[in-house]
């Protein structure tokens, strides 16, 4: 099917056709790294004019230096471990995953240090579904890695500064919490703008003076159910009260609380999080808690396309 021909889908055809070629790719992938083993094996790439497999990989097969390194990793490990075919192919374990292990083993065993195959298979089923920060954490409690605890502050010829740190556990999931809190001042999520950001406020609360100030918040549209309130000169909407946006949030467990009625799954973002009238106002909603509830603005805008009403209500 061309391209063009995509716009013939009903959007059930379109998610289900997607995942079936996801499934697809990640069978090839594993069939790539079998066929990796073998050509490594018979050291075929010296009959091609290479002298290694990552001189195959990047100058014959064309991956780029970061792509090859992951899948000739991938491709060791899954020679050692041929169980992981299946986490592969079911995408509850990735290359990236995969390679961080082969890499840890290879520096595991330059200090004496073995570690068996059971051990690595063990390892494996833990690294099954989790992300990149959760996969670093499981690495460094295995493999046993000494905390980082050192600070450095470095000026560059631009007069930025780098600064390099290490946060608790308690700390990292105070600013993780703020920096959701300030997405929408910080779209781009940005660490050093959020910090930056709550330096600002800080320092203009403590010391005083005029503060940074806040974009407008967007004014409600009711494209096609007439006109808004401001502008018939009605009065304005009564304000959600500030001690029902924090039960909303508590509720909402601080994320975006849509769900698919297909597969029940919920959204998890914590980006731009906004309080949604389910039944909107223009159409007689009220601002009673049982008609709200909490949106990322990707969904909040999802849903005001469906009923053809803009509801956003930044936080």
């Amino acid at each position: 099917m061309e391209t063009k021909d995509l716009k013939c889908l009903s959007n059930l055809e379109l998610i289900s056709r997607t995942e079936k070629l996801v499934a697809s790719e990640r069978k090839v992938t594993h069939l790539v790294l079998v066929y990796l083993c073998a050509i490594e094996d018979r050291r075929l790439y010296l009959q091609r004019g290479y002298d290694g497999m990552y001189a195959y990989l990047t100058q014959g097969l064309g991956y780029s230096e970061s792509g090859a390194y992951r899948r000739l990793q991938s491709a060791r490990l899954l020679r050692e471990i041929p169980e992981a075919a299946k986490s592969l192919e079911s995408g509850s374990l990735n290359l990236s995953q995969m390679t961080q292990v082969q890499k840890e083993l290879k520096v595991q065993a330059q200090k004496g240090r073995a570690f068996s195959l059971e051990q690595t298979k063990d390892l494996l089923k833990k690294l099954e579904n989790q992300n990149t920060h959760e996969t670093k954490k499981t690495l460094a409690l295995e493999f046993d890695h000494p905390p980082q605890t050192h600070e450095k502050v470095r000026p560059q010829k631009d007069n930025s500064i780098r600064l390099e740190t290490t946060l608790t556990p308690e700390q990292f999931e105070a600013l993780k919490q703020a920096k959701s809190l300030l997405s929408h001042a910080c779209p781009d999520g940005a660490w050093n703008n959020v910090i930056g950001s709550l330096a600002k406020d800080f320092n203009s609360r403590k010391l005083g003076g005029a503060r940074t100030p806040k974009e407008p918040r967007a004014e409600i549209s009711t494209q096609g159910f007439g006109a808004s309130k401001k502008q018939s000169g009605a009065p304005a909407r009564e304000h959600i009260r500030i001690t029902t946006k924090r039960d909303l949030f508590r509720k909402a467990q601080n994320r975006c609380e849509y769900v698919d009625r297909m597969t029940q799954n919920r959204c998890s973002s914590t980006y731009q999080l906004e309080v949604e009238h389910i039944r909107p106002l223009a159409l007689g909603g009220d601002n009673s808690p049982r008609n709200l509830r909490i949106l990322c603005r990707a969904h909040n805008n999802h849903m005001a396309r469906q009923s053809g009403l803009r509801t956003s209500r930044p936080i």
